[in-house]
């Protein structure tokens, strides 16, 4: 039985006093290194697929980008999970605690299967949807076929490694990524090429592969929940659904739900803008995309880092607490993002050789990057302070600033700007989408408003 004081158990972080900057750093830097860790696996999807050759980076990234849009209605469980399990744990009640965490684990497993039989019914026609050339198309519904059979756990592991955060441990949840992506990197090469008596599966060996690491890692979750190693334990006698509970999860990850879906859909139709400017443009977008998520590395784990923090105080009444770790969070995030897209944006040519570009793409996405480079500074962020703000409770607003800077400045902008400059106009597009949500999230979180939420 866990103890009846959380304080009492070397298992449970105090983040309600002492060194604010500390703390969050401590808590920012697992966070960073696991989600570097995972990008670092997705760029070697992206190795292998340049040596299957033909449009399979391409078609990964396509059959990503439906996928993320399908599941978007379950991507906010770890925002609602999170924001329930720091504010008790900032209230010091670890049954209720518990319990959250139990109704989680409940949620995925409600939300996967209907969605695991629509990946299945629709795939072909949302592919033809978003613009996929027929090579395309094929290597994208192959590598999707598989993915939907391991959908529970391909998203099990990240939405219970959020509300682990929210106990104040993230170190557990870069040990469990590591185990998935030790079983990745082993096991991905081996598949895609056929290495020893195995055959060569190319695409759906990377999609069996992503399956595979992902089972690992959710067993590694559910040893540490098991035992109670991280400040968070599974009763049996929580498995009965807890209705009223549900309700301020889903109340809480509804709107952080459709703040996922917006950038998510949003990424589809973008993709059909850059398939039609041709295959060369597509494969320079897909390799680029890759890049530009493994380097937001430290604005995503700055975020963690922030939402657990303002969770945790706020439940604790300390609200200026919240906000020092918010700001802190932030610049870091900024100043992070603008030494590595920096050094990237120096020489871009050599790094996107490595995936298997030709010279036309490599021009193309090298030209991304350093038009980017702003947009991702201002992203850091932007993005930090929406964290912040889905930790307090507050996912409303976050929500409407990122629907409302995709949908009313991104998108339409990329549109029109591309008419007369090409794929250059689309980047543009970018950075000003980025900007206009970074200024609603910063006037949003000044406000304050968000420290009187309650959850």
């Amino acid at each position: 039985m866990p103890p009846a004081n959380p304080l009492s158990s070397p298992a449970v972080r105090e983040l309600t006093e002492g060194s604010v900057p500390r703390q969050t750093l401590a808590l920012a830097i697992p966070s960073v290194v696991e989600q570097a860790s995972m990008n670092i696996v997705r760029l070697a999807d992206m190795y292998w697929m340049g040596l299957v050759g033909g449009m399979s980076v391409a078609s990964v990234v396509m059959a990503t980008t439906l996928r993320v849009v399908l599941i978007s209605p379950m991507m906010g469980l770890s925002t609602g999970g999170m924001a329930l399990v720091s504010r008790y744990i900032g209230q010091r009640d670890q049954a209720r605690a518990d319990r959250a965490t139990m109704q989680v684990l409940l949620l995925i497993a409600l939300f996967a299967i209907p969605i695991m039989i629509i990946g299945h019914i629709l795939t072909p026609a949302l592919l033809r949807l978003m613009g996929a050339s027929p090579e395309v198309h094929q290597g994208a519904t192959q590598y999707l076929r598989i993915i939907w059979w391991g959908l529970f756990f391909m998203e099990c592991l990240p939405t219970m490694s959020t509300v682990i955060k929210g106990a104040g441990k993230p170190e557990y949840t870069l040990r469990v990524n590591i185990v998935n992506l030790a079983v990745m990197a082993v096991v991905e090469p081996v598949l895609v090429l056929g290495l020893g008596p195995f055959p060569a599966m190319g695409i759906r060996g990377a999609a069996l592969a992503a399956v595979l690491g992902s089972a690992a890692g959710v067993t590694g979750v559910m040893v540490v929940l098991l035992t109670g190693a991280a400040g968070l334990r599974l009763h049996l006698r929580d498995v009965r659904p807890d209705w009223p509970m549900m309700g301020r999860i889903l109340r809480i990850s509804f709107p952080a739900s459709i703040e996922r879906l917006s950038p998510n859909l949003g990424a589809a139709v973008f993709m059909r803008l850059v398939a039609a400017f041709g295959d060369q443009v597509l494969t320079a977008y897909s390799v680029f995309s890759h890049l530009f998520l493994f380097l937001q590395a430290f604005t995503l784990g700055g975020g963690h880092a922030a939402s657990t923090m303002v969770g945790q105080n706020l439940g604790a009444g300390k609200p200026e607490r919240s906000t020092h770790a918010a700001h802190m969070a932030g610049f870091g995030a900024a100043g992070a993002s603008a030494l590595v897209y920096g050094l990237l944006a120096i020489a871009p040519g050599p790094v996107l050789s490595l995936f298997g570009c030709d010279p036309a793409s490599i021009a193309v996405a090298s030209q991304a990057v350093r038009v980017t480079l702003g947009g991702a500074i201002i992203r850091g962020w932007g993005q930090v302070l929406g964290r912040s703000l889905a930790g307090a409770g507050d996912a409303l607003s976050p929500m409407v600033a990122s629907v409302g800077a995709l949908w009313l400045v991104q998108l339409p902008a990329s549109w029109i700007l591309s008419g007369a400059l090409g794929p250059l106009g689309i980047w543009l597009g970018m950075v000003l989408g980025d900007t206009a949500h970074a200024i609603a999230m910063t006037w949003r979180f000044r406000q304050g408003r968000w420290k009187l939420v309650r959850v």
